[in-house]
């Protein structure tokens, strides 16, 4: 919080009673380490805000420490979608947000004091971040919501998930209360139209003029069923179901990925044996594979375990896996690795 550079007014809010406080009554304007003018939020006037009741939003933190970098990307990587991470700071019976309805699935994970959830009876149908679900007022959200279905008390170490489109608030009930909403962003029908937009292009059907007003509304209705025709066939090919898979993988937000020291890349090894890992035998650390078990040497079995876990690494890699182990200390145990046949030069 107190990195005070990294806050702007979009990425750290201030909301009283169901309303977001204006921006001027937080922030003042600053010239940022790009050189170009901001709103950056003013310590003294943010703590007079939240004396006063105020709940505090900070958002986009899934990169600003190891932690939260780590939870969102392990989130990513098992449900496969875009993570993106929110904190709510808010104060005993003063809520922040009236009930709504999310364009994402949430994670809400409690760190501090409790919090009262109330789940309501209505989910929309697939809700999306588009104009068209950003529109409704409190009102309508408030006559739409249904009656209370479920009420959830969050105390720390608490996770509660609220798929999209779920009607849900919150109250806190007790003081310093703090949550972290983990927000997941699927693949939807919607990203298969661009890929498509962004495959045709190379299609000359689609570059062709549209049939001219004189040609009658038949002549337009044919050249649609063409072009949907094409479209078909492109849907339903296999270049567009590896597309769509790699496009699903690849879904991720970007973080981190640079590490200091750098360590050169040094030797290349692959793993030469199958079936292989590290357990626990008679109160000793072995590697155990189809051809019996020998001991690792003590304060290795990290190591160990790191390197038959992967089809391939480089001395470097192996280095920045263990930042805290002296440089060199792995060369004998890749050695010996190598003499065993369990790793081979690559």
């Amino acid at each position: 919080m107190n990195q005070t550079v990294i806050w702007t007014s979009k990425s750290l809010m201030l909301v009283l009673d169901n309303d977001v406080v204006a921006e001027a009554a937080y922030c003042e304007p600053v010239t940022n380490r790009d050189g170009f003018e901001v709103l950056q939020p003013n310590a003294k006037k943010i703590m007079g805000l939240l004396r006063r009741g105020a709940s505090l939003v900070t958002n986009d933190i899934d990169c600003l420490t190891p932690v939260m970098s780590g939870v969102s990307a392990a989130l990513e990587n098992r449900l496969a979608g875009k993570v993106q991470a929110n904190l709510y700071c808010s104060w005993q019976q003063r809520q922040a947000f009236g009930s709504h309805f999310d364009t994402h699935d949430v994670f809400a994970i409690h760190v501090a004091g409790e919090k009262l959830w109330n789940i309501y009876e209505t989910r929309m149908d697939d809700p999306i971040a588009h104009p068209k679900f950003k529109s409704f007022g409190q009102d309508w959200h408030d006559s739409n919501r249904g009656a209370v279905a479920q009420q959830v008390l969050m105390r720390p170490g608490d996770l509660l998930y609220i798929p999209r489109g779920m009607y849900h608030d919150a109250m806190a009930t007790s003081d310093g209360t703090i949550h972290i909403a983990f927000g997941l962003t699927h693949v939807i029908g919607l990203d298969v139209l661009e890929m498509v937009k962004a495959t045709v292009v190379d299609d000359v059907e689609f570059r062709r003029n549209m049939p001219r007003p004189e040609k009658g509304e038949a002549a337009v209705s044919a050249w649609l069923g063409a072009l949907g025709d094409r479209l078909g066939a492109l849907l339903h090919s296999p270049e567009a179901a590896r597309g769509m898979v790699d496009f699903q993988r690849n879904f991720r937000y970007p973080r981190g990925g640079i590490k200091l020291p750098v360590h050169p890349a040094g030797r290349r090894f692959q793993l030469a044996a199958k079936g292989l890992s590290v357990v626990r035998q008679d109160g000793n650390w072995v590697l155990s594979g189809s051809k019996g078990s020998v001991p690792i040497p003590p304060g290795q079995e990290s190591a160990v375990s790191w390197i038959v876990a992967r089809p391939g690494f480089t001395e470097g890699q192996l280095a920045e896996a263990f930042p805290d182990r002296e440089p060199g200390v792995f060369g004998k145990l890749l050695d010996d690795l190598t003499g065993m046949k369990v790793i081979a030069p690559n």
